[in-house]
């Protein structure tokens, strides 16, 4: 195994870009220009439940999408804990996933592989559409989803694909850091709320700092894999 140190340089570009990432992402979740990325963290949310009922045995019978971030997964059947513990790990996973897949099809000159993630989400996005939708609203926040991830795909600078990928996913994985701590209102309703009620013994403060720390550690086991300067080790032996 190659253990040749990264040069200072590459180190330096790696951290301006993520911080940029970073700080571009916390900007815009302060401005209605982020809308559309934050329905697509409530997406993901929501289709984490869906997909928990799937593989517990139940079945989906719609997922409703709000314009103000809220959403709704309607299911029957299924093992109620991992579906209720499935939103918020979920959409936190599948934004540390969409950044490491743009990370490691940037550092690999992947485009081509990038154009062909965004159009598997595209996929995902039609098959939710055509199965689970039955409004509106929710029809038009996946459509608007979906443009952006076409206009990527179909955009002339196809190498800032990886950067693009890795942006959304970074954006979803903040909200989704984020998102567990707009339980702590005193009101004992959503998912935490729903759990402590099922379990009985394992406070709703539990659940929300469970959610937390799996959203913390997915960011941090991104950092660790995407900037070299971490774990030279480990970049070089994913490469």
């Amino acid at each position: 195994m190659n253990l040749t140190l990264i040069p200072q340089n590459q180190i330096h570009m790696e951290w301006a870009i993520f911080l940029t990432m970073l700080i571009v992402a916390m900007a815009l979740s302060k401005s209605p220009l982020g809308w559309p990325l934050k329905w697509a963290e409530t997406f993901y949310h929501e289709l984490s439940h869906g997909l928990a009922c799937i593989l517990t045995g139940g079945r989906v019978r719609r997922i409703e999408l709000n314009l103000n971030g809220s959403g709704v997964c309607t299911t029957q059947g299924g093992w109620r804990l991992p579906i209720l513990l499935a939103g918020y790990t979920g959409a936190a996973l599948w934004g540390g996933v969409l950044y490491c897949a743009g990370w490691y099809l940037g550092v690999t000159n992947g485009a081509h592989g990038a154009t062909l993630w965004m159009k598997a989400e595209l996929a995902v996005l039609v098959i939710v559409a055509v199965l689970w939708v039955r409004d509106v609203t929710t029809l038009a926040i996946l459509t608007t989803i979906g443009s952006i991830y076409a206009a990527s795909i179909y955009a002339p600078a196809s190498p800032w694909l990886p950067l693009l990928l890795q942006f959304i996913g970074l954006y979803v994985l903040l909200n989704a850091i984020r998102a567990p701590l707009f339980l702590i209102d005193g009101e004992h309703v959503g998912d935490g709320a729903d759990l402590a009620n099922l379990t009985l013994i394992i406070p709703e403060a539990a659940w929300i700092a469970l959610w937390y720390a799996i959203a913390l550690a997915t960011l941090a086991t991104c950092m660790i894999i995407t900037l070299p300067g971490l774990a030279p080790w480990l970049t070089r032996t994913l490469l």
